[in-house]
């Protein structure tokens, strides 16, 4: 999955073959468990659909994605353990690997002489889809 850390993110792992839902459990990209609630982190169990599929979600905070070293992809992991048979065992780990974009911003034609009119362009690049705006900002200077 391609995301950005600037917005909170939402990563799903489908547990597929179930009749009747499954506990869920997530780790982060340390191996160490998530609790949901906690340390920027929020996720649901999910339910099964008509095609028997659980899908659980993991949602992580933008503040949370940008304490992480997001220049390499990022992996996180979720596994399924039977409610239906308790005594089974939990499931392997399925990785839900990150990588997260990187955009860059060129300003044209940046120097304008004084009193005189310009138009104010910039290319941005590294995108996957086309941006929904593009906000303008005037320096506090």
């Amino acid at each position: 999955m391609d995301a950005t850390d600037s917005v909170d993110q939402t990563l799903t792992c489908n547990i597929g073959d179930v009749t009747q839902a499954v506990d869920v459990t997530w780790k982060d990209k340390d191996d160490s468990p998530i609790t949901d609630g906690q340390g920027g982190y929020t996720f649901a169990k999910g339910s099964v659909d008509g095609s028997d599929i659980q899908a659980s979600t993991l949602t992580i905070t933008a503040a949370t994605l940008a304490a992480l070293d997001t220049a390499s992809p990022v992996t996180w992991k979720c596994a399924a353990k039977s409610t239906l048979y308790p005594e089974s065992e939990v499931s392997a780990d399925s990785d839900v690997v990150v990588t997260f974009l990187t955009f860059a911003v060129q300003a044209k034609h940046s120097e304008v002489l004084k009193d005189t009119q310009a138009t104010i362009s910039c290319v941005v690049s590294g995108l996957t889809k086309k941006l929904d705006a593009v906000t303008w900002e005037k320096p506090n200077s």
